[in-house]
């Protein structure tokens, strides 16, 4: 125990540390506190201590994260102090604790900003600013006030014509935009502002790209590139010697030796290149090393030897291959050219980015607004100033220096380089009489996207380690969780975390110790991981329940979340129907689980709304406070379009979107009817030239009243927009539409009056900002639409006994007794690494630099350094992140996560299993495309207990993690076992308890009832169909060979489920979600052909096509992830260009300009002219739409034709030919029919150009008249 520090009575709990936390002093002092350590409890105390020993409490500065935490703190000192004062304690104490309680609700306990905000109203005066701000809080105001200054600002440098600026828009934007300009500078703005010093940082920024040594001696080279590249290369050499000793000794292998030992060599070749910093040499090496074949065994007993030796020797190719891609793109001397070429970028972001933040930062100011960024800044320079390059303290900083005598840091793993500057001159300077208090767990820290730095936590862990500058007390007992869900989450960590990727070495300081004796033993408690496996070798055939059962619950999974969600869903079931126990720690005893015990936590919020329909479903009270769909409710989306209208009325969809809602509630046809008032204008103007031509006795005189009415609101709300509040013209709107009373009648209708309320809330705050008028508001919202920051939805009624759901980042802090960690095997989110540009706090810019004449992009050193250092950040965040959620579990610990199969699970956790070192390899935990299950498979293939799997790996290539206590289960479930144990779960319910029984046969039901139940509906088959109909969802009419016109479909009952499996919208029930979410598939056809589609769109035919032009299109649409990079590999240019070698090709080359492409209609057509058997109602229409592939329009004929890619048959086979010929007929003849009345030209051609099958076919004639 430190001098100074009292003797830990036998009564108080705390442990050594803990008690040394809380009294030791007289020097800085960071404490490592690990998830469920007690910190806050240590923290309270210490202040308790420090005003126990005579301390007034407004001289103690305690910074907390969060505002939440700051109140609470503030709370848990008053009911101390409080309890301290009911204790025997002398007057002199007594009034000085009461001094203290009246000093609490003025006492500096807050956050950071809500500090600075201080400091500023105090001092304002040193930096001349007007005290009299707003504080600008609201993200979206600001990101529309970032967006107009720089509109200005970027106006200003197009207008100066400077080449610079040209240069730097076609870098980093598109033809179309530059918007890739705009994110730059915006993503410019947040690093610098983080920065201590903005323009100091801007000045560095071009600094990188001066090349005047070699590569291989350059900073950025010798810290982040070369030790990954030799770390790549030496795992190699190992695995070359791990494949030398697998084939040693036998004569029948000497060849895979031989291939072997001379692969070795060149990789050792390649690492001493790299080692010596001879990049020239290591870069031809790596070009000139190829791989031989590798050679076949026939000798069975050896077949297994040389499959394992052939799997090194694969992940050796994919090493070369990922470190050529990351280092070697391009030759040192290329490099330094890119550098040279790229250095007047590097200046002109600094300028251009130094003249937004100026110009923001004025206007700000000019409308008397301060945001977080300012109060930091802001606060800075009250309390220090640079001069001549040197920080010196200010009078401010010596006040509050004086003032203080201790700074308490809640949370410190989480702040900025920026916030560590400003504490630095709040505490005293001298590390020998230091009063800085840090409390905070690095593991922990998972705030990079407000620039938190958690390596300003790791240099203190360091230093304070060696008692440099401070003393290091670290907090490692867990007060919180069952000993299986930490002895779980050390086996995770021991193997993942170190200072590579997670930044800090989970050592034994670092691991989790059980402090809470208390959880009485039982069973059942182990670690849980639930797989759900996307593909199954069941068949896909429904769980047929009961009658009775089946209306009550239909469980269909279209997508892996749904399947993961439906098997967490069971399980919670399983919980609460066994009884499942758990201990309460409130009244010390076991008790059966409530939903309220259980949470699940989520990445992200984006599938909250698909969680909150699975429970919904499965009978399961869920509460989810934020599931950031309020603008994608109904009544939210009418009134958005109404106010977009109100503000403009010639914008289409909004105003379609109003007439078609209960607002005015037009039908499809009554829309069509208007469109065809005015076929070329906009549908306003549609509108009102049908509003004026259509007579008092015309049959449409109807839907004239209606539409009357409307527009004079219309007007109505208009003019009030341009004269009142916007909140006082919704609630206008509401009073003239009755629009509040009608959600009210629908389901859910006090959650939709709810939100309609919030948006009168929201109009009313916006009319609080900077920014004026119905326009600004509808770009308010836009802007919060199109950048994901959508309102909370408003909450009801909150089900207190309910399953809570919350993302991770919003979990930390708390504890939950049972876990579900979902979503596990979701990929990490690597987009930013794969834009033009990449900033860091410390290692400033990395451009992609695109070559002016053959517009090749090229990573520069400083990017190739920088996406390594961010990719290490970026997987250490998600490390961290993992760690989290682990340690919110008191009890039971679930991860839920989905595969394609068992196989493919166990393929992905033994990438690294014959790993013999304790941390699995970096290369293997900085895999991009990977997840938090894989790492946490990698780490669980290695445990004893894993040998139960063995039939499904071979358990002779794992090196074995024997003896840990961990203890887990492992279950995989598919769709149909899923199915089957919610039939099982329904059956039980149905047969339990009065209110559940299945109704009996009652004999007393009268013939009455028995009719009424018999009733059948005459137009039953009328709903089976939609208004809507598209040419591709009815294309199964014309498939049939008898149809050679339009066609006619059958709805009848003993055809509904044929239909239903080929006709998405025909009939009710059918929409099933697409599948491209599944990543690790091959591309569909349909993919594949919509993507040659569009590309054929876009190829230029004023110009004969060629084989560079059409690639370079390509390319710029898979750059431009127009279409997906696995997508357009698919697509065959050959195909194409063979097409236009044709003389049909060549047609439309000549007749460039009379060729339309893509074309959409639209047309009404009877219901009767499609649908067989439809019923006696003459006037219903369906609204057909559709798209031409192209037509060549003539002056006084048309020639249509269109494109199938994924069609192969044989031409020169009559029969195929005829059922190719039947299976288009019918579809074309309707864009024939469209085309005549869209052109009011007849057709007098009809080509059919199967790409695939290399034929062009005259439909006129039936007969193919050209080959490709």
């Amino acid at each position: 125990m430190s001098k100074g520090i009292p003797l830990r009575p036998e009564h108080e709990q705390f442990t050594d540390n803990q008690w040394q936390a809380v009294f030791d002093g007289e020097q800085n002092i960071l404490v490592s506190a690990s998830a469920g350590s007690g910190k806050t409890t240590v923290l309270v105390r210490r202040v308790i201590e420090k005003l126990k020993s005579g301390v007034d409490i407004d001289r103690l500065l305690i910074v907390t994260y969060t505002e939440a935490a700051a109140k609470e703190m503030k709370e848990r000192i008053q009911v101390a102090l409080q309890k301290e004062m009911n204790g025997e304690i002398d007057s002199e104490k007594k009034r000085h604790f009461s001094r203290q309680l009246t000093l609490l609700p003025t006492a500096n306990i807050s956050t950071l900003h809500a500090f600075c905000l201080t400091v500023i109203r105090r001092f304002y005066y040193l930096i001349e600013i007007d005290p009299v701000f707003r504080m600008l809080t609201d993200e979206t105001e600001m990101l529309l006030m970032k967006e107009d200054v720089w509109d200005e600002v970027r106006e200003q440098f197009y207008e100066g014509n400077q080449e610079s600026f040209y240069q730097l828009t076609s870098n980093f934007s598109n033809d179309r935009n530059d918007e890739g300009l705009t994110k730059l500078i915006f993503s410019l703005y947040d690093f610098a502002k983080a920065n201590p010093d903005p323009s100091e940082w801007l000045d560095s920024l071009a600094n990188a790209y001066k090349v005047t040594e070699e590569l291989g001696a350059l900073p950025l080279f010798q810290e982040y590139l070369k030790p990954q590249a030799m770390e790549v290369l030496i795992r190699s050499v190992e695995r070359y010697e791990a494949m030398i000793r697998m084939v040693a000794g036998e004569e029948k292998l000497s060849k895979i030796l031989t291939l072997a030992e001379n692969e070795k060599q060149l990789f050792e070749q390649l690492a001493a290149s790299i080692y010596d910093d001879e990049l020239e040499t290591a870069y031809e090496f790596s070009q000139k090393i190829t791989f031989e074949r590798y050679p076949s065994i026939r000798v069975e007993e050896l077949k297994e030897v040389s499959a394992e030796a052939k799997d090194l020797r694969e992940q050796n190719k994919k090493a070369l291959k990922d470190l050529v891609s990351s280092l070697f793109t391009i030759s040192p001397e290329k490099m330094k050219e890119v550098m040279r070429a790229s250095y007047p970028l590097a200046e002109e972001i600094s300028r251009v980015g130094r003249a937004f933040i100026d110009r923001y930062g004025e206007q700000k100011l000019k409308k008397g607004l301060v945001d977080f960024n300012d109060l930091e800044h802001f606060t800075l320079a009250i309390l220090a100033s640079k001069q001549e390059g040197e920080w010196l303290a200010s009078e401010a900083s010596n006040y509050y220096r004086q003032k203080f005598d201790e700074v308490l840091v809640d949370e410190y793993q989480d702040i900025n380089r920026l916030q560590e500057t400003i504490l630095y001159w709040l505490r005293r300077p001298n590390p020998t009489e230091g009063n800085l208090f840090m409390v905070g767990d690095v593991k922990q820290s998972i705030y990079s996207f407000r620039l938190a730095d958690p390596t300003l936590f790791i240099e203190k862990y360091n230093q304070y380690g060696e008692n440099k500058e401070g003393k290091r007390i670290v907090l490692a007992e867990n007060f919180r969780s069952r000993k299986n869900v930490l002895d779980f989450t050390n086996l995770i960590f021991e193997q993942l975390m170190d200072e590579r990727v997670g930044q800090i070495e989970y050592d034994e300081a670092a691991k989790l110790i059980n402090g809470f004796d208390q959880f009485p033993e039982a069973e059942n408690y182990d670690t849980e991981l639930l797989i759900y496996e996307k593909k199954s070798e069941q068949t896909n055939e429904r769980v047929k329940l009961p009658s009775y059962l089946s209306s009550e619950l239909e469980v269909t999974m279209e997508d892996k979340t749904e399947g993961e969600l439906h098997m967490t869903a069971l399980k919670i079931r399983e919980l609460i129907d066994s009884q499942f126990l758990i201990y309460d720690k409130s009244s010390k005893e076991n008790r059966p689980i409530c939903y309220k015990d259980i949470v699940l936590l989520t990445p992200t919020k984006k599938n909250n709304l698909t969680i909150l329909e699975t429970f919904k479903t499965a009978g399961i009270p869920i509460q989810v406070n934020d599931a950031q769909n309020y603008f994608q409710a109904t009544e939210i989306r009418v009134m958005v379009s109404l106010l977009q209208i109100i503000d403009n009325p010639y914008q289409d969809i909004p105003l379609v979107a109003v007439l078609r809602s209960p607002i005015v509630r037009l039908k499809e046809n009554e829309l069509a009817t208007i469109r065809l008032a005015a076929k070329e204008k906009s549908f306003y103007e549609a509108l009102m030239l049908f509003l004026e031509k259509t007579k008092e006795e015309e049959r449409n005189w109807q839907l004239k009243e209606r539409l009357l009415r409307f527009t004079s609101h219309l007007s109505k709300w208009r003019e009030l927009a341009r004269r009142e509040q916007i909140a006082a013209l919704i609630w206008e709107i509401y009073r003239d539409t009755a629009y509040l009373d009608y959600v009210g009648g629908m389901s859910s209708g006090k959650q939709r009056q709810a939100n309609l309320y919030a948006l009168v809330d929201r109009a009313g705050s916006y009319e609080k900002t900077s920014f004026r008028g119905l326009f600004q508001f509808v770009r308010f919202i836009e802007k919060m639409q199109e950048k994901d920051k959508d309102l909370a939805e408003p909450v009801i009624l909150s089900e207190e006994n309910a399953v809570r759901v919350m993302t991770i980042h919003a979990s930390k802090g708390l504890e939950f007794p049972v876990v579900f960690v979902l979503d596990m095997t979701k990929e990490f989110n690597l987009g930013d690494l794969n834009e033009r540009y990449i900033f860091d706090d410390r290692l400033g810019v990395g451009i992609r630099f695109m070559a002016p004449l053959d517009r090749i992009l090229y990573d520069t050193l400083p990017f190739l350094a920088i996406k390594q250092a961010k990719l290490r950040k970026l997987l250490s965040e998600e490390m961290r992140k993992l760690y989290v959620a682990l340690t919110r579990a008191e009890q039971k610990l679930y991860l839920v996560g989905s595969y394609n199969d068992q196989e493919t699970t166990w393929k992905e956790w033994a990438k690294a299993s014959s790993f013999e070192g304790k941390t699995l390899p970096s290369e293997n935990r900085l895999q991009g495309k990977s997840s938090l299950m894989n790492w946490v498979g990698m780490s669980l293939i290695r445990h004893e207990k894993m040998d139960e799997f063995q039939h499904f790996y071979d358990t002779a290539k794992v090196t074995q993690i024997s003896s840990h206590p961990a203890s887990f289960s492992i279950s995989f479930m598919n769709e149909t076992a899923i199915q089957e144990s919610f039939s099982k779960l329904n059956f039980i319910e149905a047969n339990s308890g009065e209110s559940r029984q299945v109704i009996a046969e009652d004999k007393s039901i009268t013939k009455r009832g028995i009719k009424r139940l018999n009733f059948f509906y005459p137009y039953q088959l009328a709903t089976k169909t939609t208004n809507y109909q598209s040419v591709s969802e009815i294309k199964r009419v014309f498939e049939d060979p008898d149809n050679k016109e339009i066609g006619k479909l059958e709805l009848s009952d003993s055809d509904v489920k044929s239909t239903s499996q080929i006709v998405n919208r025909m009939v009710e029930g059918s929409l099933r979600k697409p599948q491209f979410i599944d990543s690790v598939r091959q591309p569909s056809a349909a993919e594949i052909g919509t993507a040659t589609h569009y590309l054929l769109q876009l190829v230029d035919l004023s110009e004969q096509p060629t084989f560079e032009k059409v690639t370079t299109l390509l390319e710029g649409l898979i750059q431009t992830k127009i279409i997906q990079e696995a997508v357009g590999k698919k697509i065959d240019v050959n195909k194409i260009l063979a097409f236009f070698q044709t003389d049909f090709g060549q047609k439309l080359i000549k007749n460039a300009p009379k060729v339309k492409r893509e074309q959409p209609f639209s047309m009404l057509m009877k219901a009767e002219e499609l649908i067989k058997d439809y019923p006696d109602q003459k006037e219903d229409d369906l609204l057909i739409h559709g798209i031409i592939d192209g037509f060549i329009e003539q002056e006084k004929t048309c020639i249509l034709y269109d494109y199938k890619t994924d069609f192969m048959v044989n031409v020169e086979d009559p029969v195929a030919l005829k059922k190719v010929i039947q299976r288009y007929q019918g579809q074309l003849n309707l864009y024939k029919k469209a085309l005549i009345q869209a052109t009011e030209k007849p057709v007098e051609q009809i080509y059919l150009i199967l790409l695939t099958a290399g034929a062009i076919i005259d439909m006129e004639k039936q007969e193919v008249v050209e080959r490709m």
